[in-house]
């Protein structure tokens, strides 16, 4: 897969981004924490099972009521935001360049 809107640099870049497993996993996390901060377990801190997105939304609830239609729709939009991110962290593994490297293993013993 080669998107027609990224030059052969940005290609590069994101082929070596994605090589390093250890740096694709953690941008990974960061880009997931800024969507789905509640109930990420944290180190050093015991987790809370009652802390995560979906009672986060409901928790408000009380304080001002929000009708449980609102909350669906909330989830149902954090999913879509969590699952469109996943899949695009997903896609950048797909990319690559068209130019073939240099392969010293089919180099031509004949020269």
């Amino acid at each position: 897969m080669t998107p027609s809107y990224l030059n052969e640099n940005e290609i590069a870049q994101i082929e070596a981004f994605c090589k390093n497993e250890e740096m694709f996993e953690a941008v990974r996390k960061v880009m997931l924490q800024g969507i789905y901060f509640h109930g990420v377990n944290v180190k050093g801190q015991k987790s809370n099972p009652l802390v995560n997105g979906a009672f986060s939304l409901v928790s408000l609830s009380p304080n001002n009521p929000i009708p449980n239609e609102e909350i669906g729709a909330q989830l149902r939009a954090q999913w879509a935001g969590i699952n469109a991110l996943e899949s695009a962290v997903n896609n950048l593994k797909k990319i690559k360049s068209n130019s073939k490297e240099y392969d010293e293993d089919s180099e031509n013993e004949a020269i």
